[in-house]
């Protein structure tokens, strides 16, 4: 016990130095966590087109399948429509300022409805940037679509005049152009849509969330080292002979670590909590994300799942340091495989994303089990918290006995 005393009196007086360590640490990832919801905010790139139109004509229906042209998603998303003259049209090309230019002839759509199909004219730059090069692909997809429109009323007036049955060719038209309407602007006639979610039950802020939480933990026991570090050969003869076995000191060790992980916690989620306080607006949403499951579950569920995520955790860093021995393999090994293993569960980019042989290791490495946990806790799902909570105590105990195994082979071995 005396031991035991000393070790927490050594881990109270560096923890303002281990604070500041992970303080940092918290900085650095939450700068990181910061530019990726920011980039995640912004509107994807898109490419805009100015298309000059030609209207040849004050014809009203021409003008109006313009102005439906002009409200379809797809033109929308991608060309605005500036009406002028041929004139206008063609110097504004030649400067660069126009992607294309579209002439439309007199009586287009009375042209069309009768059979004498007349042609659209396009023009386009000689150097064609991508805006062009995208509008050409609209227009011919477009194109496309008219050819096989009136290739349907070429082969409903054959068929009717074959059997009969000019009475119901207006009928027949009718019924086509309906359909072909319906085909054109409305992208559900052509696709179903199927959503399907990498992250499970959990939304995407919340899966990250809880990998940053799991992540940032493996991290900070970088700064736990002096306080978990394995004692020099010729204390460890003197400990024991005092009576404190190998054993009794990995456990001091762990403890103090559980402990230093437990404080850090704590003072990241109350930073958390007084910043969501001060600066609602621009943490309004990491504060849902933190409170969302927490009316879900029972507050000794949460109190139980946080104490075996940071038991695992602190067994695993015993475990590396006391099989790294030295200060540097020591640290550097825990960040290799503290990122190792959060990449291999899906931390970075979830497991349903990853190759299938990939996804299957990560899925039985213990920050698999750890995601799950943690996201539980900020989703309010209980299932499968039993299943986490017996996997949690597997890999503590394993990394328990594994770190006293390396204790007592490193005290044989090295005196």
């Amino acid at each position: 016990m005396r031991y035991l005393f000393a070790e927490l009196k050594k881990t109270a007086q560096m923890f303002p130095r281990m604070l500041l360590m992970a303080v940092l640490l918290m900085a650095l990832i939450g700068g990181v966590a910061f530019c990726g919801v920011k980039a995640m905010d912004k509107e994807p790139l898109a490419v805009g087109a100015d298309i000059g139109i030609v209207v040849r004509g004050d014809n009203r229906m021409t003008r109006m399948a313009l102005a439906y042209v002009e409200n379809m998603e797809s033109a929308a998303k991608l060309c605005r429509f500036v009406q002028v003259s041929e004139e206008e049209g063609m110097r504004k090309l030649e400067g660069g300022e126009l992607a294309a230019l579209v002439l439309l002839p007199e009586e287009l759509v009375e042209g069309i409805m009768n059979g004498q199909n007349p042609t659209v004219d396009v023009v386009f730059p000689k150097d064609a940037r991508i805006e062009a090069l995208l509008f050409r692909e609209l227009t011919e997809s477009g194109a496309g679509l008219l050819r096989v429109a009136q290739a349907q009323i070429y082969g409903a007036a054959d068929t009717a005049a074959q059997y009969g049955l000019e009475e119901e060719l207006a009928a027949m038209e009718t019924e086509i152009d309906s359909y072909n309407l319906a085909f054109a602007p409305d992208r559900l006639a052509l696709y179903d849509e199927e959503t399907a979610s990498a992250t499970g039950r959990l939304s995407t802020a919340q899966y990250y969330a809880a990998a940053g939480a799991v992540l940032f933990l493996l991290l900070a026991g970088m700064a736990a080292y002096p306080v978990m570090q394995p004692e020099p050969a010729v204390f460890r003869r003197q400990l024991a002979g005092e009576g404190v076995g190998l054993s009794w000191q990995s456990m001091c060790r762990w403890l103090c670590g559980f402990l230093y992980l437990f404080c850090l916690a704590g003072f990241a989620w109350l930073v958390l909590r007084v910043a969501a306080l001060l600066a609602p607006d621009l943490t309004g949403r990491l504060a849902e994300i933190l409170v969302s499951g927490r009316n879900r579950v029972p507050a000794g569920v949460r109190a139980g799942m946080i104490l075996l995520v940071l038991a695992a955790v602190t067994a695993f860093q015993c475990m590396i340091y006391n099989l790294a021995g030295s200060r540097t393999g020591s640290i550097l090994l825990v960040f290799l495989l503290s990122v190792g293993m959060v990449y291999l569960s899906g931390g970075f980019v979830p497991s349903a994303l990853l190759p299938q042989t990939m996804g299957a290791v990560g899925d039985v490495l213990p920050t698999a089990c750890m995601i799950r946990a943690c996201g539980g806790l900020l989703a309010g799902s209980g299932a499968g918290m039993g299943r986490c909570a017996v996997g949690l105590c597997l890999y503590a105990a394993a990394f328990g006995m594994a770190a006293c195994l390396t204790e007592r082979f490193r005290s044989r071995r090295f005196g």
